[in-house]
């Protein structure tokens, strides 16, 4: 049995990779010379992805390392002269394929013949690629780099729907040709990584509210207009009118179709779980959270929060750890804030770095990603320079000198993942600071609502005793 993906690298993956990433063993001068004349933006994520996979430690020293259409020792130089030939040094640099295998059900030289006739099947002589077979784990897993532009014509390759099954068609048909199992009707979760990330942690997802909030209503129900009449007291509307019906809440982007919920979640596992007599269950909700106090400090009119996108942020995340904290005691936020609780790291880390150094608007956020980028430019010049010493280092056989340059090497690619990372922090200040800016707005205008609601109920018994609006069974006023 194999599970397959596939996914794009675009530009630097360094972020994603850096406890693979060693210096010393990836290093290698003769590669540079060869590179010269590609900038250092245009080969740092082939350069890291092909690292990663064809790492010395997890391959067997590169016993299971092999090239399809190209020659794995000078696979980077060739993919890169390919893509300049055509014309075509940007965007996607490379596609990532991985295949892995059950442990204990395979040999390392089966999974890499399995990975190599993958890959020769799927991109037959027009994409170079590299299949390394790792070890590490106890799950044999095959790497695959497969280059973005043919070699052949020149054109890119295209990750599509059609692709993934089409990679799972052919891996299935090997595993069967091999004498391995194969997973004959795989499910769908319906789950994104994120989501199901989220749920392995313990947290609510938008699919695990609204998953809670259908158990309750069945729960407290007798029959179908019942439930159905509960979830619409919390707001959810239905569609079945389409092929596969849908769920939609306001306070969620889009409606989702219910069969992604899981199988205990369609139409028709609702209508078979209340068919026949049913005894509700009375359920006890803990006492809510008051929104007021958690974003406004008590105080939702106080206009100081918004004066600034730094405040705006602080207030924010505050509020945020509060609801992601206590999920029960606010479900009404969990429901118009689901989308930030998963984005909650990356807001702590754009609000920690407006915080850090002093940047209140936009302004200042995008006049500090201009000085980060000048250091970059710099950084990457005095790398080359010190990489050009480098291989004179190692011409000369001077031990001392290279092991000096190699660290300061080190050094300056260490303070380059900081400025990097801080760039695209304020990418996403830049990108995401006036949605959250409307997220907090939205949850003022939602107390708003509950203050006018509970005002309308607080009178509601002076206007059932006046009479007023009474209407008999015959229509007349």
């Amino acid at each position: 049995m194999a599970v397959t993906k596939i996914w794009a690298i675009r530009g630097r993956i360094d972020h994603i990779l850096n406890y693979a990433e060693n210096e010393e063993k990836t290093l290698n001068p003769n590669f540079n010379s060869e590179q010269e004349a590609y900038s250092d933006r245009d080969v740092q994520g082939l350069y890291d992805v092909m690292n990663y996979a064809m790492n010395d430690a997890k391959t067997e020293d590169r016993l299971f390392v092999s090239g399809v259409n190209c020659d794995p020792e000078t696979a980077r130089t060739q993919m890169l002269k390919t893509k300049e030939r055509a014309g075509k040094m940007d965007g996607i640099v490379a596609y990532h394929m991985y295949q892995s295998f059950r442990p204990g059900e395979t040999t390392p030289e089966i999974a890499h013949k399995i990975g190599i006739r993958l890959a020769e099947e799927l991109l037959g002589s027009r994409f170079e690629a590299v299949v390394a077979t790792h070890l590490n784990t106890s799950c044999l897993h095959n790497h695959v780099v497969i280059n973005s532009v043919s070699g052949i014509d020149g054109k890119k390759f295209y990750d599509q729907r059609k692709t993934v099954y089409e990679i799972r068609r052919i891996s299935d048909r090997l595993c069967r040709e091999f004498g391995l199992s194969v997973i004959e009707h795989p499910k769908s979760h319906g789950k994104s990584y994120v989501e199901w990330q989220a749920e392995k942690n313990g947290e609510y997802t938008k699919s695990g509210i609204i998953r809670r909030d259908i158990d309750e209503c069945l729960a407290i129900s007798m029959n179908e207009k019942q439930f159905y009449r509960e979830m619409q007291a919390r707001s959810y509307t239905f569609n079945f009118d389409r092929k596969y019906p849908t769920i939609f809440h306001p306070s969620f982007p889009k409606a989702r179709r219910m069969k992604t919920l899981g199988e205990d979640y369609t139409p028709e596992a609702i209508r078979e779980k209340l068919r026949g007599f049913k005894i509700p269950k009375p359920i006890t909700l803990p006492e809510q959270d008051d929104p007021e106090q958690i974003f406004f400090d008590g105080d939702r009119n106080n206009r100081d929060i918004f004066k600034n996108r730094q405040t705006i942020y602080v207030h924010f995340v505050y509020g945020i750890r509060i609801v992601r904290e206590r999920p029960d005691e606010n479900r009404e936020l969990m429901r118009l804030l689901g989308d930030e609780i998963l984005k909650f790291d990356k807001r702590v880390e754009e609000q920690n770095l407006m915080l850090d150094h002093k940047l209140f608007t936009d302004d200042d956020v995008s006049k500090y990603k201009t000085e980060l980028q000048s250091e970059t430019d710099y950084l990457i010049e005095a790398r080359q320079t010190l990489r050009n010493a480098l291989k004179r280092a190692v011409r000369s056989e001077d031990i001392q000198k290279q092991n000096e340059l190699k660290r300061s090497i080190k050094k300056i690619s260490d303070r380059m993942k900081i400025v990097r990372r801080d760039a695209a922090v304020c990418d996403r200040i830049l990108s995401h600071g006036q949605t959250v800016e409307q997220k907090l707005t939205s949850v003022k205008t939602q107390i708003e609502k509950s203050k006018g609601k509970e005002e309308r109920n607080q009178y509601e018994h002076i206007g059932r005793r006046s009479g007023t609006g009474r209407q008999d069974v015959t229509g007349r006023r």
